[in-house]
C-alpha cells in the first residue's frame, strides 16, 4: 500500500500518476476503493491485450451499479451507465472515435502509459482527457465484455456534486485540445477534431441548451397558438422545423437507446422507470451549470464524492459479494521505459512524447494476427448465398419495371383520383399558396408523401404521377423480399417460397398499384418486413428483432392505417407468445415497453399532430374528409350494408377476396392455411404467422363500423339499389 505525499493539487489523477511511478508489471489498472470487478477481467484484460497489436494501449471495461433498487435516482443513474458503456463506447469504437475513458477498471500498457507522461493532475476528468490523447498519437482502445459494479449515487447533492466535477472536466477537456484547432487543421486531423465537436464539445453544450428548449415546449403548450407567430419570427421556419424535428425525434430515440441498454443488460425492471428519464437531464442541466460557476472560480478543485451510502438505513441494499480474489499475475516481460528528456519545452512537449513513443519496443506477438482474422471475415463472408433470393430479387424487379412501362404508356397511373390527391398532397408542402408541414393534411397518412418528395420537384415526374410510381415500384420488390424470407422461414424450402411468392409478383392487382402513387405498396412493404421480423423474433427471441419489428410497425403506422392493426395485433401477441415461452411476467412486460414506445410512436404523433394543427385530435376520424364522415350520407339512404352487421361485413369482404383472386386460389389458401394449423398446430409459430393476417380483421372492422364501402353486382341484398 502507498501514501500519496501530500501537495497540490489534491487530484485523483495526482494519486494515479503516484502509483504509476512504482508500478512494475506490463499493465496496469485503475480501481476504485468500492468497486467489485469481474473475477476474470485481469485475465479477459492479458487475453484482449494478446488479440491485438501493440496499437491498443488501453482496454476499457464496462461499468455497472449493484445498487440500483436503492431509489429512483440510482435506477436513472444505472440506465445512463448501461446506455454509455453497452452501447455508446463500442459504436464510437466502431466508428473509430476516441474514447473517453471511465474512472475505473482501465487497463494500460505501462510503458505506453508512462510514455504519454500519465494523467494530468489538474483536470478534474482524466480518464476523458487520457482518452482523447491516446487517440491523438494513433493508440487505440478498446472496450471489454467485462464489467466492474460500482456504487451509484443515491443523494440529489452528493449525485450533483459528482457530475459537476465530470461535466467540469469535459469543459478543461475540450479547451486543453482545442486550444490550437488552426494547427490540428494544418496537420490533417480533421477526425480528431470532428471527434471532439461531437464526443465532448456537443454532449457537454445540449446541457446548457436543454432547459431553453424545455422551456420554449413549456411556453407553447401553455399558451397554445397564441405564441406560434412569435416563434415563427425569432425561427425561421428551417430552423423552426428543423428543431421540432431533434425535439421529437432526437428526444425520443436517446430516451429508447436507454431502453435498449436496459434490456441488453436484462434490468427490465428499470424499464418503465427509464420512461422519464428527462427529468433525470434537467438535473444534469443543473449540475452543468454549477461546473460552469466552478471552471471560472476554482477550476481545480475536486469536489468529494461521499461513498457508502447504500448502506445506510434499514431498507437499503446489501452488496451480493466482497470483491473478488486477485488472479495470479502473468509472467510476460515488461517492455523497456523510454526515458523522457530532462528539460521539454512547452512548444517541444508533444514532439517529445512522440520521439518517445517511437522508443517503445513492441509487444509479444498477437494471439491471432491480423492475417488471421482477415482470413475469418472472407470465410464468413464466402457463405453460399440462396439463389432462389436472387432469382425473386431480380423476377421482382424486372417486373416491377415493365408494369409501370405498361401502365405508363396506357396513361393510368393517375386513372385513380386519389393517386392524384397523393401527388398534390407531397408538393403542396413546398408548392402552393399556403406552402408548409400542415399541407401534408389530416386524413391522408404522412409517409407516402415524405418518400415522394425527392422527386416532386421535377415537373414532368409530378404531371405523370411517376414521382408516386418511383416510390411504390422499390416498396413493392421490398415486399416481395420478405415474402420470400418469410415463407423460407416457415417451409424451409427456398423452392417452395419462391413459387409461393411469384403469386404475389405476378398479381395483376398489385402490379397496377406498384405503378401508380396510391399508398398500398408502401404498407405492404411494412406489413411483410414486420410480419418476417415478428417470425424472426418468435423463432430465435432476439433483441434486434423486436426493435425491428418495432421500426417497422411504426412505418406502418404512418403509412396507412392498416398499419394501426399490425400494431394491435403485435401488441397482443407478445405477451401471448411470451407465456407460451414461459417467459416472466417482467420479462414480457419488457418486450411490450420496447416494442410500444416505438412502434405505437406514429400514432401517437398522428394524434398530436390532428390537435396541434387542426385542433382536434380525432380530425382524420370525423373531419368533414374523412372516410366516416363521407359514409355518412350513404347510411341515411341505407346503402351501407355492411354497417353494424358482421355478418354481411364477412360476407362482403369474402366475395370480394374471391372474385379478385379468383377462387381456386381461394381454395389453395384456405387449404394452405388448414394444413399450417395442423402441421405446426399450437406453437408461437402458428401464432407469428397471425401477423399476416392482420388486414383480415381490420377490413371487416371497417366494413362494420361504416368507415369502408363495398359495393358488389349480384351480392346486394334483393331489392338494394346502388
Amino acid at each position: 500500500m502507498l501514501v500519496v505525499p501530500d501537495g497540490k493539487p489534491r487530484t485523483k489523477p495526482r494519486a494515479c500518476n503516484y502509483g504509476l511511478m512504482h508500478a512494475r508489471g506490463s499493465f496496469v489498472v485503475i480501481y476504485d476503493a468500492e468497486d467489485i470487478p469481474d473475477p476474470l477481467q485481469l485475465k479477459k484484460a492479458v487475453l484482449t491485450f494478446a488479440g491485438h497489436g501493440s496499437e491498443v494501449v488501453c482496454v476499457q471495461a464496462k461499468l455497472n451499479f449493484y445498487n440500483i433498487r436503492q431509489n429512483l435516482l440510482t435506477r436513472w443513474f444505472t440506465a445512463e451507465y448501461s446506455a454509455w458503456f453497452d452501447l455508446i463506447l463500442p459504436g464510437l469504437q466502431l466508428a473509430g472515435f476516441s474514447l473517453p475513458l471511465g474512472g475505473t477498471s482501465n487497463h494500460f500498457r505501462t510503458a505506453a502509459l508512462r510514455a504519454l507522461g500519465g494523467w494530468d493532475a489538474y483536470n478534474v476528468t482524466e480518464d476523458c482527457d487520457l482518452g482523447l490523447r491516446l487517440k491523438r498519437y494513433r493508440m487505440s482502445t478498446v472496450i471489454l465484455d467485462s464489467t466492474t459494479l460500482e456504487e451509484a449515487n443515491s443523494q440529489v447533492k452528493n449525485w450533483l456534486r459528482q457530475r459537476s466535477r465530470w461535466i467540469k472536466g469535459y469543459m478543461q477537456t475540450y479547451l486543453v485540445h482545442m486550444r490550437n484547432p488552426v494547427e490540428d487543421f494544418r496537420k490533417g486531423r480533421l477526425y480528431d477534431l470532428f471527434t471532439y465537436q461531437v464526443v465532448i464539445g456537443s454532449g457537454t453544450a445540449v446541457l446548457f441548451i436543454n432547459p431553453l428548449m424545455w422551456v420554449l415546449l413549456g411556453i407553447y403548450i401553455a399558451f397554445g397558438r397564441s405564441v406560434i407567430n412569435t416563434y415563427h419570427i425569432l425561427f425561421p421556419w428551417p430552423i423552426l422545423y428543423l428543431g421540432a424535428f431533434c425535439l421529437i425525434f432526437g428526444n425520443f430515440f436517446y430516451v429508447y437507446l436507454y431502453l435498449l441498454a436496459c434490456m441488453r443488460r436484462k434490468q427490465y425492471h428499470l424499464l418503465l422507470w427509464t420512461l422519464f428519464i428527462p427529468v433525470y437531464w434537467l438535473l444534469m442541466s443543473t449540475a452543468a451549470f454549477y461546473a460552469l460557476f466552478e471552471l471560472l472560480v476554482k477550476p481545480h478543485y475536486w469536489q468529494k464524492t461521499v461513498h457508502g451510502l447504500h448502506l445506510k438505513g434499514k431498507n437499503s441494499s446489501s452488496v451480493a459479494a466482497l470483491r473478488a480474489e486477485a488472479l495470479a499475475s502473468v509472467d510476460e516481460p515488461t517492455m523497456p521505459i523510454p526515458i523522457l528528456p530532462g528539460k521539454v519545452s512547452s512548444v517541444d512537449a508533444i514532439s517529445s512524447v512522440t520521439i518517445s513513443l517511437q522508443a517503445i519496443s513492441t509487444q509479444l506477438v498477437p494471439a491471432i494476427s491480423r492475417k488471421q482474422k482477415q482470413a475469418q471475415a472472407v470465410a464468413k463472408q464466402s457463405k453460399v448465398r440462396d439463389l432462389w433470393l436472387v432469382a425473386t430479387i431480380i423476377t421482382a424487379c424486372i417486373t416491377s419495371v415493365v408494369a409501370c412501362r405498361h401502365y405508363f404508356q396506357q396513361h393510368e397511373v393517375l386513372l385513380y383520383g386519389d393517386a392524384l390527391s397523393h401527388m398534390r398532397s407531397a408538393r403542396s408542402v413546398f408548392d402552393s399558396a399556403t406552402p408548409g408541414l400542415a399541407q401534408l393534411g389530416t386524413v391522408w397518412l404522412p409517409l407516402p408523401h415524405i418518400l415522394m418528395w425527392p422527386f416532386i420537384w421535377n415537373n414532368f415526374l409530378w404531371y405523370s404521377g411517376l414521382a408516386g410510381s418511383f416510390v411504390s415500384m422499390p416498396c413493392y420488390v421490398i415486399a416481395a423480399i420478405y415474402l420470400f424470407l418469410s415463407a423460407r422461414r416457415l417451409t424451409r424450402s427456398s423452392r417452395a417460397s419462391f413459387i409461393g411468392t411469384l403469386l404475389f409478383i405476378f398479381n395483376p392487382n398489385v402490379l397496377y398499384l406498384q405503378s401508380t402513387p396510391l399508398s398500398e405498396t408502401v404498407c405492404m412493404a411494412a406489413l411483410a418486413s414486420a410480419g418476417y421480423y415478428f417470425l424472426c423474433w418468435v423463432q430465435d427471441g432476439e433483441l434486434k428483432q423486436l426493435i425491428f419489428i418495432a421500426g417497422c410497425t411504426f412505418l406502418a403506422t404512418i403509412a396507412r392505417y392498416d398499419g394501426w392493426a399490425l400494431f394491435l395485433g403485435v401488441f397482443c401477441l407478445i405477451p401471448l407468445i411470451g407465456l407460451m415461452k414461459r417467459q416472466k411476467l417482467l420479462h414480457i412486460e419488457a418486450n411490450l415497453v420496447v416494442f410500444s414506445v416505438l412502434g405505437g410512436l406514429g400514432i401517437a404523433l398522428w394524434f398530436a399532430w390532428n390537435q396541434i394543427i387542426f385542433g382536434d385530435p380525432l380530425s382524420f376520424q370525423d373531419g368533414p374528409y374523412s372516410s366516416l364522415t363521407q359514409q355518412a350520407a350513404q347510411l341515411k339512404v341505407g346503402k351501407l350494408f355492411t354497417y353494424h352487421n358482421i355478418w354481411q361485413a364477412i360476407r362482403f369482404y369474402t366475395i370480394d377476396v374471391s372474385q379478385t383472386i379468383g377462387i381456386v386460389l381461394l381454395a389453395l389458401a384456405a387449404v394452405g392455411f388448414i394444413w399450417f394449423i395442423l402441421h405446426h398446430r399450437f406453437t408461437p409459430t402458428t401464432f407469428a404467422a397471425l401477423v399476416f393476417l392482420m388486414p383480415l380483421p381490420f377490413y371487416l372492422a371497417s366494413l362494420y363500423s361504416g368507415n369502408a364501402i363495398i359495393w358488389i353486382p349480384g351480392a346486394n341484398p334483393p331489392g338494394a339499389s346502388v
